[in-house]
């Protein structure tokens, strides 16, 4: 006969724990996005380039027909469930979980927006942009939370 599990147990148990699994599969799944998005700009660059309205057109119609459901839903139980399962200690003046590493446990969801802030839409833009992040991108910490001298945790 088996006794009731508590939820602190069936945390424990998993090995490694679901916070770690869930974290790697954000990247990997973030990654191949990322690869997926780089290819597509690519090749959209290649064939449109030569016209910048007509490719400017288009990557914005492909960034906003984007989806990223699958990392989002991720995303979104990773921040729901993160501080309960990673035990983070909380911080009373603040009256928020304290940073991990020195950043926000928050990962942020990705959208057009962020599609077109890391791959833009303007051909000439793209030879000097910068690389778009290699890690899911996390959400900032609160200026206020830095500027107590508090995000060094």
């Amino acid at each position: 006969m088996s006794s009731p599990q508590t939820i602190e147990s069936y945390l424990r148990a998993s090995s490694p724990p679901r916070y770690m699994l869930r974290l790697r599969e954000i990247e990997t799944v973030f990654q191949a996005e990322r690869r997926r998005l780089d290819a597509a700009y690519r090749a959209l660059l290649e064939a449109r380039s030569h016209d910048p309205e007509r490719f400017s057109r288009r990557w914005r119609r492909l960034a906003h027909a984007w989806r990223f459901e699958h990392l989002n839903d991720l995303v979104r139980e990773h921040n729901a469930w993160y501080p309960v399962e990673a035990s983070l200690p909380m911080d009373p003046r603040t009256r928020d979980y304290r940073p991990v590493r020195g950043a926000s446990y928050r990962r942020l969801e990705l959208d057009a927006n962020w599609v077109l802030e890391h791959f833009p839409p303007d051909p000439q833009a793209a030879e000097g942009r910068a690389q778009p992040p290699a890690r899911a991108p996390r959400e900032p910490l609160r200026q206020a939370f830095r500027a107590q001298g508090r995000g060094r945790f």
